[in-house]
């Protein structure tokens, strides 16, 4: 494994040091002040502050150098860092660098999902259905709660509720557009939904020909309404991460086909994992991990 110090490709023009054979260039110097951003190049204006900069460079080339003469190339830890950082150069090359989503790739997707980009304002409420004969017992234990309990009238709703559906949720109907709050409890309901300003605001009796209804105001989500140019960006990422998880899924099995990959059950089954044991000290570098690819849609 070669530990030389790797130049950038615009190195070369005059020397601004040497040390072992070694030479630092102006232009690599350029080129590594122009990779900084404008903050951390400011702090290297004067020809101490540069100075400075380039010794660094030599003080780390000189212990690399030390290192290497003292074999740590071959200690455990170092084999396993080179290893890792081999890993994620392959990765790299293998799921990054040819990786592209074409304008029609993202126009099918968004046309497949147009409801993800295009969606109606809608409204969480909590609910409580209940008879003429028990309306007023459930409105003065409303009323003896936090407008911001929602625990609290979930219970009630529990406990008194005639809409099974939502009773199993403590009342609970989740996000509904105007349309879907129609269909299942009437006009009137929704009428009475928008007027709640406020989180936690309770709604007055609301007779419906569906039944009668106390509402909570739970929360809101604006209109959305994204054109296939606006919603881009999002679906490119999506499609490229898919990609590159579908990549790497198809490498890792190349790879363990060609290494004939096989699992003893067996005796992971019968081995014997004590929680409580308190940990022993580590008997080298832990090993690598890679988490397997994530599933794509």
């Amino acid at each position: 494994m070669d530990f030389r110090r790797v130049e950038p490709p615009s190195a070369g023009g005059t020397w601004v040091a040497k040390f072992n054979g070694q030479t630092v260039t102006e232009n690599e110097i350029a080129a590594r002040f122009a990779e900084m951003n404008p903050y951390a190049r400011a702090r290297y204006q004067t020809v101490e502050q540069r100075s400075d900069y380039v010794e660094g460079i030599a003080r780390f080339e000189l212990l690399s150098q030390e290192a290497l003469r003292l074999g740590l190339q071959n200690d455990p830890d170092v084999i396993d860092a080179a290893r890792r950082v081999m890993v994620q150069q392959l990765l790299k090359r293998e799921l990054e660098d040819s990786t592209s989503v074409t304008d029609e790739q993202v126009t099918a997707y968004y046309q497949a999902h147009q409801s993800d980009y295009v969606k109606p304002a809608m409204v969480r409420l909590t609910l409580i259905s209940v008879s003429q004969e028990q309306s007023q017992i459930v409105l003065n234990a409303v009323n003896l709660l936090n407008p911001l309990d929602a625990a609290g009238f979930g219970k009630l709703a529990r406990q008194y509720s005639l809409d099974e559906q939502s009773k199993a949720l403590d009342g609970d109907l989740r996000f509904l557009s105007d349309d879907e709050l129609t269909a299942r409890f009437g006009a009137e309901v929704t009428a009475a939904a928008a007027k709640l300003a406020r989180i936690g605001d309770v709604s007055p009796y609301i007779d419906s020909p569906k039944g009668r209804f106390l509402i909570k105001l739970a929360g809101r989500q604006l209109a959305l309404d994204l054109t296939l140019e606006q919603a881009k960006p999002g679906i490119q990422q999506l499609l490229t991460n898919e990609t590159k998880q579908e990549r790497f899924r198809a490498l890792l099995e190349r790879l363990k086909k060609d290494a004939k990959y096989e699992v003893n059950v067996p005796a992971l089954a019968g081995m014997n994992i004590d929680v409580k044991a308190p940990a022993t000290s580590p008997s080298g570098p832990a090993p690598g991990f890679i988490p397997a690819p994530q599933p794509t849609r």
